[in-house]
């Protein structure tokens, strides 16, 4: 029942806290974009939809400095009103006594995880498109790629495109390379022109050229020839999505389309660690400020709490985010990048847990 308790006050004031950020957040970037949207003269409904889907955006981000106020207030408020004590007068440890808060921000990382492949990826999208497609009119976004196509195939053939039509699926001006065991040049095609015929291209008006380390082996001219490649119009029609646009899975799934291709995926590895490791953020931010919250309680009322908790959450966020730029500029490997601040500072919040019974604000 006293567990039961402890879990409602938590929620209760997480929701609060968090809708106070996300509503913070909001108004500041309400000032920011306001002159553009009028600038514009967009209609209002572009306006509320654009901070409609940018809830699950934000959301996202506050979700751990969310877990880490409510624990703080929390704590603080159930350590004022001496409930601590009563709650240790009936025999109930720290440990179960602040379990149902480790639990409840476990449960919110595990929705924010969720919210990331099913929800957040169509609303960023939505979101991009009002702003950046409608607003500031960028031309590139959103846009399949059409000019001076280069890309490897699955099959480890590289293709040269100079234009792409993806609504008659149609290629002007094709090179095509067969790479050898030796990655040297061993055939290549050119084409006029290439239409996409059921399943496989139709390349128009063209000659195949095959090649040893001598040179030339020979020329074949051809008027029409039929090629069976995996790489179809609806894979060229991809239009390039920001990484807030794509699923967990979809990103994943693009390394590995990425992987086949022979291209460098680090920075794809690191975003898609980076948006799992970002939502256990709010485990660790529970985690510390637990015991901090109780230590810190005996020292101070709710303001000195939550400063102390806060400082905490300030070097917490600047090591994360200086690893993963460390991991971006290949110092760090993307799994350490994104996950290494979260495994020291959960050592060091249980740490913190074991030696509770000490009366040093930071026992060393």
């Amino acid at each position: 029942m006293l567990k039961r308790y402890v879990l409602g006050q938590f929620v209760k004031i997480y929701l609060l806290t968090a809708s106070g950020l996300i509503g913070i957040f909001l108004i500041v970037d309400f000032f920011e974009r306001i002159d553009e949207f009028l600038a514009k003269d967009a209609p209002v409904i572009d306006l509320v939809s654009y901070y409609v889907f940018k809830v699950p955006f934000i959301a996202f981000y506050m979700a751990p400095q969310g877990v880490l106020l409510a624990t703080v207030i929390t704590l603080a408020s159930l350590a004022k009103n001496n409930e601590f004590t009563a709650m240790k007068a009936c025999g109930i440890s720290i440990t179960g006594i602040t379990l149902p808060i480790i639990g409840a921000s476990l449960v919110i990382a595990l929705m924010i995880i969720a919210s990331s492949e099913f929800i957040s990826p169509i609303t960023n999208q939505k979101m991009n498109y009002i702003f950046m497609g409608k607003i500031q009119a960028r031309a590139s976004y959103g846009k399949i790629p059409t000019e001076n196509l280069w890309f490897k195939s699955t099959n480890g053939d590289i293709w040269n495109i100079n234009y792409f039509d993806p609504y008659k699926s149609r290629l002007e001006k094709v090179i095509i390379l067969k790479p050898g065991t030796d990655n040297s040049i061993i055939q290549r095609i050119d084409a006029k022109e290439a239409v996409w015929s059921i399943n496989k291209w139709e390349l128009v008006d063209g000659y195949v050229r095959k090649f040893n380390k001598a040179g030339i082996i020979s020329t074949q001219y051809f008027e029409k020839k039929f090629l069976a490649t995996p790489e179809s119009p609806k894979n060229l029609s991809k239009a390039h999505r920001r990484p807030e646009e794509m699923s967990l899975s979809g990103l994943f799934k693009e390394i590995q389309t990425q992987n086949r291709e022979g291209k460098d995926t680090s920075m794809k590895w690191i975003e898609l660690h980076r948006h799992i490791s970002y939502p256990f953020i709010s485990v660790v931010m529970a985690l510390l400020a637990i015991p901090l919250s109780i230590r810190s309680s005996r020292h101070g009322g709710l303001l000195f709490c939550v400063g102390v908790n806060l400082a905490m959450g300030f070097v917490f966020s600047f090591l994360y985010a200086m690893s993963i730029s460390l991991g971006k500029g290949g110092t760090f490997d993307p799994i350490l990048a994104a996950w290494g601040p979260n495994i020291l500072f959960t050592v060091l919040g249980f740490y913190l847990l074991l030696t509770m019974d000490s009366e040093k604000a930071f026992p060393i």
